[in-house]
């Protein structure tokens, strides 16, 4: 009885089988409890670590983009003459970044001027870039040291903002540095010559036209690079850019030859070597290629074509506006007057519009107001008509394109160069604006015609709010820099008599222009062609086996405001002339730049953390 009664407690009661069970079972709550927190404590900073990374990335994505931002505007500012913004604030995917620019400063050795082997002058300024991105609680501070690369405009033979277009119809040889902020588009009825080391486009470069993407015509050939193409010792060598039936007669198919569409190449044998016979590497490294150096040549190595395949940078230019009379300002001097239909001074800051840049620096403007009187002022704003005698003149010409058919005359102020020469107002600085008041479109277009211009008293730039038209040889006697800048730049030859009329043709006579262009143009479509390159300057007159002869720089910056009659040939409209255009060498030499010149800014980083 003893022994089982010791058996019987050694198994224990119910009550104390079931209290032994609930602490088994509470302990192993408690271990999976402890493990089950363990294991959300480890979740949790496993996601606080992801939060903390993707804030961590975010903030630099946004730190970047508001760097990119900002050297934007310092690019804009540059080239439009407008002070540097020190401080700015970017709104990106709802978070605000700010950001400073700061110049670096000639101790950071930075600061330069470089002169290529063709003396072409590029001014170089460095800046920093900090930009401060906040996301919940991360928060990065980015640098980014950069230089701005200011180069005169007309120190390019073409210089487009938008896309450019040749394609004339006779042979044309084109001379000098070529840029395009946007696609390009070459061609020709005969042959294009591009006598270059600089042939760039930040977009796209196609063998087709614009606008007809099936047609791919002509011969276009462009010069191998050689380190000063202005040297006539340098070696000439060109190779074509084949057109859709060019590179057909090669046996290659493509969208319209050998361009920027041509990408895949050709590899007949499936090695990726593109070496074997008839074989076409792709267009990128095959640019690179086909207009490098010559074979033995000893004096350097570059490319002359390039495009966005080569990472072209955009080069920033002035925008339109700094050739307006006046521009809105959030603390201008001068408000509109409906009394006068003017701008008038109501002091500093108590405005809603400034000059724009041309007019506020010229030595001498001249303003048409909406009645057809004018006035005169010199650099400090004293009115000067009195004393310019018969230098202006109001008169009306016949522009065909402006017209669009109803005949009617357009208004122009008439300088007469000659007179200005010799009224002791000529600019000292060398800048002369005009401008009119009730400006329109097609006929309202009212214009400037410069007469008598073939010898300058010094360096001058005339520059228009509105059409610009140049009658007979200009700046021929003992050359000077000079630069004609328009919302439309117009060519009338020594024959041109103003007596043109709806349905006649006058005929022009061998004119000479020595002048670069700065001027507007309008966007081709498909069926709708702007006239491209060959047409920037606008013709009047039959020109057909006449020659027109511009030494110069070719600049379209904008589409034209004003000038908005389309492109059209023949007719009473014009007829071509014979194209001797080339590049004016002197002005690789920024002493021989025309006053105010204004500049195309690209901008290289340096260095970013």
């Amino acid at each position: 009885m003893i022994l089982a009664t010791q058996l019987t407690r050694s198994k224990g009661s119910p009550s104390q089988r079931r209290g032994t069970a609930l602490i088994a079972a509470l302990f192993a709550s408690f271990v999976a409890a402890s493990m089950i927190a363990a294991l959300m404590t480890v979740t949790l900073s496993r996601n606080k670590t992801v939060d903390v990374e993707r804030s961590n990335v975010t903030t630099r994505y946004l730190g970047e983009g508001a760097i990119e931002v900002a050297k934007k505007q310092l690019q804009t500012a540059v080239a439009n003459w407008d002070p540097v913004p020190e401080t700015g604030t970017v709104t990106i995917n709802g978070e605000n970044v700010t950001y400073t620019i700061v110049p670096t400063g000639v101790p950071t050795g930075l600061d330069a001027v470089s002169t290529d082997s063709a003396g072409i002058q590029t001014l170089i300024t460095g800046y920093e870039i900090r930009a401060v991105a906040q996301v919940n609680n991360s928060s990065q501070v980015l640098h980014r040291v950069l230089n701005t690369e200011s180069t005169p405009i007309f120190q390019f033979a073409v210089f487009y903002t938008d896309d450019l277009e040749i394609n004339p119809g006779p042979s044309m040889t084109l001379g000098g540095r070529v840029h395009s902020n946007g696609d390009m588009y070459l061609g020709c009825g005969g042959t294009l010559t591009v006598d270059t080391n600089y042939l760039r486009a930040v977009g796209t470069m196609h063998r087709s036209r614009k606008d007809n993407p099936s047609s791919s015509s002509g011969t276009v050939k462009i010069r191998e690079w050689v380190s000063n193409p202005y040297n006539a010792s340098e070696p000439e060598s060109y190779v074509k850019m084949l057109s859709k039936s060019q590179l057909s007669g090669e046996g290659v198919t493509s969208v319209g030859g050998y361009d920027s569409d041509f990408t895949a190449g050709l590899d007949l044998d499936g090695d990726g070597s593109f070496t074997g016979t008839g074989e076409w590497l792709p267009w990128g490294p095959g640019a690179l290629d086909f207009w490098n150096e010559p074979d033995g040549y000893s004096d350097g190595y570059g490319n002359t074509v390039q495009d966005q395949a080569h990472n072209v940078g955009e080069a920033v230019s002035p925008h339109i506006g700094s050739i307006a009379m006046y521009e809105e300002a959030a603390a201008g001097s001068y408000k509109w007057d409906a009394g006068t239909d003017s701008y008038a001074y109501v002091g500093a800051g108590a405005g809603t519009h400034d000059p724009g840049f041309f007019h506020g620096e010229a030595d001498l403007s001249i303003l048409t107001y909406a009645d057809g009187t004018w006035d005169a002022f010199d650099g400090t704003g004293t009115s000067v008509k009195s004393l310019l005698g018969a230098t202006i003149v109001q008169s009306s010409l016949y522009d065909a394109r402006q017209s669009g058919g109803t005949g009617d005359n357009t208004a122009v102020t008439i300088l007469d160069i000659d007179v200005l020469n010799s009224s002791g107002f000529f600019p000292t600085n060398g800048l002369v604006y005009m401008a009119h008041y009730g400006m329109g479109q097609g006929t309202d277009a009212k214009g400037v015609l410069i007469t008598n211009g073939s010898e300058l008293k010094g360096p001058l730039t005339v520059v228009s709010e509105g059409s610009l038209y140049i009658q007979g040889d200009f700046n021929t006697v003992d050359k000077k820099g000079a630069s004609v800048i328009g919302d439309a730049v117009n060519l009338l030859s020594n024959s041109w008599d103003g007596t043109k009329t709806a349905g006649n043709l006058p005929s022009a006579s061998e004119t000479t222009f020595n002048a670069a262009i700065v001027t507007g143009n309008h966007d081709t479509s498909v069926g709708h062609y702007n006239g491209g390159l060959e047409n920037l300057p606008r013709f009047h007159e039959k020109w057909s086996g006449v020659d027109c002869n511009i030494n110069g720089s070719f600049v379209n910056t904008w589409t034209s405001e004003y000038a908005t009659g389309e492109w059209r040939y023949g007719s009473d409209r014009y007829t071509a002339p014979g194209r001797k255009w080339s590049y004016d060498t002197s002005f690789n030499t920024v002493a021989n730049l025309p006053p105010y010149t204004p500049m195309a800014v690209s901008a290289r980083d340096v260095v970013s953390w």
